[in-house]
């Protein structure tokens, strides 16, 4: 019965439709009719009760004037003849009963409060114009009753006529309808079914529903098409994937330029190793030497290309189940199983460096490379990734530290310098904050030694448990940090207050060089900035300070270093190289550079009296910078043969222990400035 009643085909649904507006308008005329019947029946009841009122009316005033209640009462009882009058009740002026007749025997209704669902009518007795009392007529709706049911009985009757007559049409209706429709959904379902889109629908009518047939066969067509199409791209495209599979997979393994294995595949195989029980490995990290300074000078696709050629010798120098990978950069790791011990990993290390050194050739270019290397086993030293990488690593840098081209063991004390070099970068953060720095003045003096023409300003650490700490100790850290900014920063105010004090006690300028490592110098030129902003707020004559630069610095691709050295010159802040001799410059970059002075390195001076070659060598660079117009200081002087045969070269200027070591602002200034006497040689002099 539930399936029957249920709305699970459109044949029901177009049924219940036609039924439910045929009922819906029958409902409407139905209850518009029902309305206007009761309206009017009340309407009938209302007009003949007041008619009998009026009739009676006159005779009833006349009996009321009399106070005949017996005449009275004769008029009123035949009114209860009619069957829907319930009772009549005449009343005086002053509401009080005169007559009452009901055909209930029951005391007269209030008349103010007549009971629910009866009709009242309410006539005056008048005379003359002149009221003496009112007739109250009480009616049932009985009358109204007798004809509802008339009309209900009616109603139900011709209701039921007009259901069955729509009950019939709809069928009929239905069927004519519905038959196209019909046969579409069995096409449809028997194509659903069957997956067979060749099927196709008759057009059974020239209404919308042979066009939606028309319209439904050329659907079927067009997907029987695509059907096909669409097969052979799935055939296609699974094919597609499958590859596209196997190349992402490919891509997160492999790195992109050398073929070998990248870095996650690197960590997930240095993982398994260390998780299968027994394993010993080693593991070696190899960094390039010079291959930025490739990058720069010859491109990066050279660099690319040098790298590759760098892949396949590495890949040469182990056996085929060894790891080679590529961590990023220049930067390559090789684990090589079943070895725990240097002898071993020494012989590999061999191979890879001579391996490495040899030329190569790009684009016809002879490019050469060497590498630092260094190693670590696992597990004797290091259990965890981050103990083998951060051990392997560290003996790489060693390596590099060394002098390049070699290659290092890590060993445990490796791990506690580092740990050395994290404490003094953080006594370092903490000497700034408590200003532990301390400058000393060393004089530099012309060539017979007799004058003061320069000094150099030369930091030292005053820690408060290690006292005095040379530069070389912490400066290479502070630049490292990047601590050596703040401390730049402090040298220069510290540098610039001295300087107007040795001012004021001289009367004229000396001339004061500080050394500037290559970090400070930024490419936005805030150091430069801060140099000349702070020089003119000094007030000091041009020439008050020679800042001294390192032959690499100049060497730097980046032009705007040089720029920023122009500007200094500029604003009269003159500039010297220092350390002349063991970089890498020309002499080519002395006149570029506008270069005011350059001084010698202690190397070269060290065996001037002894070695002829360091003799040509610094008469050659004091030579050819007197023709570019540069000044040359000779650094490290210790004797007096030194001396004369540095003047006999026409040096310039002399720095060194035989004329003072580096003194305190207080001991400079007394010595040098406050007596206002020419500096005194050593003994040594």
């Amino acid at each position: 019965m539930t399936r029957f009643f249920s709305m699970n085909t459109i044949s029901k649904k177009l049924l219940m439709i036609l039924m439910g507006v045929s009922f819906a308008s029958i409902i409407t005329v139905t209850f518009v009719f029902s309305a206007y019947e009761l309206t009017t029946a009340k309407r009938e009841q209302v007009d003949g009760l007041q008619t009998i009122a009026k009739m009676l009316s006159p005779n009833i005033t006349a009996a009321v004037l009399f106070d005949d209640q017996d005449a009275i009462q004769e008029l009123i009882e035949p009114i209860l003849l009619r069957g829907d009058i319930v009772s009549v009740t005449i009343t005086d002026n002053q509401g009080k009963v005169l007559a009452f007749v009901s055909k209930t025997p029951r005391e007269p209704d209030n008349i103010l409060n007549p009971p629910i669902n009866v009709t009242q009518i309410n006539n005056p007795l008048t005379l003359d114009e002149q009221e003496y009392g009112q007739i109250h007529i009480l009616a049932d709706e009985s009358y109204i009753t007798t004809r509802v049911k008339f009309y209900g009985q009616f109603i139900i009757i011709l209701l039921i006529f007009a259901l069955g007559i729509s009950f019939s049409l709809s069928l009929i209706l239905r069927r004519r309808f519905l038959s196209p429709i019909l046969h579409l959904a069995t096409i449809a379902e028997r194509v659903s079914d069957s997956n067979d889109y060749s099927l196709r629908a008759k057009e059974l009518s020239h209404d919308e529903v042979g066009k939606l047939s028309a319209h439904f066969n050329d659907m079927l067509e067009t997907i029987e098409q695509r059907d096909k199409r669409l097969e052979s791209q799935v055939k296609s495209r699974t094919e597609e994937l499958e590859s596209a599979n196997e190349k992402l997979h490919q891509f997160a393994y492999q790195d992109g330029l050398t073929d070998l294995p990248n870095r996650r595949y690197f960590y997930e195989k240095l993982q398994s190793l260390i998780d299968t029980e027994g394993m010993i490995f080693a593991l070696i990290f190899i960094d390039l030497d010079g291959f930025k300074e490739i990058n720069d000078t010859l491109g990066h696709d050279y660099g690319d290309l040098l790298l590759q050629q760098v892949a396949k010798r590495l890949k040469n120098c182990v056996r085929g189940h060894d790891t080679v990978a590529r961590l990023g950069g220049d930067e390559f790791t090789l684990i090589v199983e079943g070895i725990n011990d240097q002898r071993r990993a020494s012989e590999i290390a061999e191979v890879i460096k001579s391996s490495l050194v040899q030329p190569i050739t790009i684009k016809n270019e002879q490019v050469y490379i060497t590498s630092s290397i260094g190693l670590t086993f696992f597990p004797s030293e290091g259990k965890t990734i981050e103990d083998v990488v951060k051990h392997a690593d560290q003996a790489m840098y060693l390596s590099k530290s060394k002098g390049r081209n070699r290659y290092e063991f890590f060993s445990f004390s490796m791990e506690e310098q580092a740990l050395g070099k994290r404490r003094l970068t953080e006594e370092l953060r903490q000497a700034i904050k408590s200003e532990q720095f301390q400058l000393f003045y060393q004089p530099i003096v012309n060539i017979d030694g007799n004058q003061l023409k320069k000094v150099e300003a030369l930091i030292r650490w005053n820690h408060p448990k290690w006292g005095l700490i040379e530069p070389n100790d912490f400066i290479p850290v502070a630049e490292e940090s990047g601590l050596i900014v703040e401390i730049g920063n402090w040298v220069r105010q510290q540098v610039i207050a001295d300087a107007i004090e040795f001012y004021q006690l001289q009367g004229t300028v000396i001339q004061i060089s500080v050394n500037t490592s290559p970090t400070e110098i930024d490419r936005s030129g805030k150091w430069i900035d801060q140099w000349i902003l702070d020089c003119n707020k000094s007030k000091l004559p041009h020439g008050a300070f020679l800042i001294e630069v390192t032959e690499n610095t100049l060497m730097t691709p980046d032009s705007s270093i040089k720029q920023q050295l122009k500007l200094l010159n500029n604003n009269g802040i003159k500039v010297a190289i220092d350390d002349f001799g063991v970089g890498y410059s020309s002499l080519a970059y002395l006149q570029e550079l506008d270069i005011d002075i350059i001084k010698i390195d202690r190397s070269f001076i060290t065996n001037i009296t002894t070695n002829e070659s360091s003799v040509a060598l610094v008469k050659a660079i004091i030579t050819m910078a007197h023709n570019i117009g540069v000044q040359v200081v000779a650094e490290g002087i210790e004797s007096h043969a030194q001396q004369l045969l540095l003047k006999q070269l026409s040096c310039d200027y002399l720095q060194g222990f035989m004329f003072s070591t580096p003194l305190t602002k207080a001991d400079f200034c007394r010595q040098y400035l406050q007596s206002n006497i020419e500096p005194k040689q050593s003994k040594g002099h």
